[in-house]
């Protein structure tokens, strides 16, 4: 099987460890391709986001390490782009993904505190409540169902080449604090949403990040998506939103399983001549 990472973090965002530490990591671990990705810029820059003067040495370092260790891996130069409610990926956003070998698409911001500050759904909880009260009056299915929507948006848009942590609100959905996800109306906003989805060219993620940096008890997103993914055809990656070294390929031989459990034949990989699809061994 071809062994490879495609969502990876580094100090140019809110990584532990440069990126060549990444990529060492990966080469211990039998990686065949290594993706880079960091959060990509935003306007109100943050602590978790590359910043917008860093972008070229990010691109430089990414592409310098590219011809470095091309005997030993593949590696791609991607980030992970924001596409926020109203708003869309910005303008720097899309020039950018015109240089990336990929990019992956995810929803962290849901809305803007009365001071105006943007604020996700994966920060904390208590984060997560005061933008619900503040931004939905409290709505936490109105929430929900915008986040999916959102998504869907994007999806249809731009059909990005890799949909991130599909269903990231359970990050902070620990014993079920702000919905059951049996519930019906639950249900019913990510098969709309996978719906759209499998109309696109995405692939969406399966992410180990929550199990490695959360405890969650689950990887994003969870079996019972899994199976709506399966059931409509989606194709399938898997990725561990690595933050550390060591974390590069978390529970990845799990994933393998649970993909062939479910009833996946294949994951798609990237090359250089473009995405394939691989039978899934473990």
């Amino acid at each position: 099987m071809h062994i490879t990472n495609l969502h990876t973090h580094s100090l140019y965002c809110d990584g532990s460890h440069s990126i060549e530490e990444m990529v060492l990591s990966a080469l211990e671990s039998d990686f065949d391709s290594l993706g880079i990705s960091s959060h990509g810029p935003v306007y109100d820059e943050t602590d978790w986001n590359i910043k917008q003067d860093k972008v070229e040495e990010y691109i430089e370092e990414v592409n310098c390490l590219k011809e470095k260790y091309k005997d030993k891996i593949e590696i791609f130069l991607g980030m992970e782009l924001d596409y926020i409610p109203g708003i869309g990926f910005s303008d720097l956003c899309l020039s950018l993904m015109k240089r990336l070998d990929y990019y992956i698409g995810s929803v962290h911001y849901l809305g803007a505190f009365k001071n105006g500050l943007m604020w996700t759904v994966d920060y904390n909880i208590e984060e997560l409540l005061t933008g619900i009260d503040e931004s939905y009056e409290g709505n936490i299915r109105k929430a929900v169902e915008t986040y999916y929507e959102t998504i869907s948006e994007m999806a249809e848009r731009y059909q990005p080449p890799i949909i991130g942590h599909l269903d990231l609100f359970n990050k902070n959905n620990k014993d079920n604090i702000l919905f059951d996800e049996r519930e019906n109306w639950y249900v019913e906003a990510v098969k709309k949403c996978l719906n759209t989805i499998k109309n696109t060219s995405s692939t969406i993620e399966i992410n180990t990040g929550g199990i490695a940096r959360n405890n969650n008890k689950e990887q994003y997103p969870t079996t019972l998506i899994l199976k709506m993914i399966k059931e409509r055809n989606i194709p399938v990656m898997v990725n561990s939103d690595a933050h550390t070294a060591d974390s590069i390929a978390y529970k990845f031989k799990d994933m393998y399983k649970l993909a062939s459990d479910i009833g996946f034949e294949h994951l798609t990989y990237l090359t250089k001549n473009g995405w394939k699809k691989q039978k899934i061994k473990y």
